[in-house]
């Protein structure tokens, strides 16, 4: 589904992403991580074609997504870490924009709109402003809002951040949800334990860890090639994310 080759990006001749090559099928979620800097947000803005890279080629599809962005942007739905603009919008009145942006067919935006609000939990919240929403809540009308288009490629930015306990489990359950549907996810985090919950759901062999650093991937393997290289039989939750934290610390982390 989403085919990478020989991706660099550079600014002012300096280079931020080397000659990344991989691939994510359907079904399948790959998990970024890295320390900040390591382009993590950068990629996930490149595969959203919102970045254009310096050389290689991102195909989504078998469509080359800088050739054709109009063709591969419907296929695409990005969830980026913050919540900007729209204060005065409600959020109906929001997901009533972006469904005729999709151009979804009026006499089914109502009810696409009513199915999401659902979903996320927010029918409550249709008719309050944005601004004055809480961070939790944005986040969950970021999803309602994308889920509007169904996207075959969903790249998000630190999802769980935002959530309470409830919500990001909630949301892991969701992440699982759209794999078993055969959506392809990527997810970019800063937070270990976020790679374990999101790593250990029971598609282990198609949740894939890449280890961003200095621009290239120190590891990009399977949740359950990288736990059996590190022989961890523990799996106590107080011990859960113990031993990608001597991975990362170990094995991969460049200062």
């Amino acid at each position: 589904m989403l085919d990478v080759q020989n991706l660099c990006k550079s600014f002012d001749k300096n280079p931020f992403l080397t000659e990344l090559t991989f691939q994510v099928t359907a079904g399948e979620c790959l998990i970024l991580i890295g320390k900040n800097g390591a382009g993590k947000t950068l990629l996930l803005n490149i595969l959203a074609t919102l970045v254009e890279p310096t050389s290689g080629t991102v195909s989504i599809d078998g469509v080359d997504a800088f050739a054709n962005p109009k063709q591969v942007r419907p296929s695409i739905g990005y969830i980026p870490v913050a919540f900007e603009g729209y204060p005065e919008l409600s959020v109906v009145d929001y997901l009533n924009f972006f469904a005729a942006a999709y151009k979804l067919e009026k006499r089914g935006r109502t009810d696409a709109i009513d199915a999401v609000l659902e979903l996320m939990d927010i029918q409550h919240l249709r008719d309050v402003k944005i601004g004055i929403l809480s961070t939790g809540e944005r986040q969950r009308l970021l999803f309602a809002k994308t889920f509007l288009h169904e996207p075959q490629l969903w790249l998000l930015d630190e999802p769980l951040t935002p959530l309470d306990p409830s919500g990001q489990v909630e949301m892991i359950e969701l992440f699982s949800e759209l794999q078993a549907m055969g959506k392809t996810v990527i997810i970019a985090t800063n937070r270990l334990e976020d790679v374990h919950r999101l790593g250990s759901t029971d598609v282990q062999d198609k949740n894939y860890i890449g280890i961003l650093s200095d621009g290239q991937f120190a590891a990009f393997k399977t949740f359950r090639e990288l736990q059996a290289e590190n022989k961890e039989t523990d799996t106590a939750e107080t011990h859960a994310s113990e031993w990608l934290s001597k991975l990362f610390a170990q094995d991969y982390h460049s200062e």
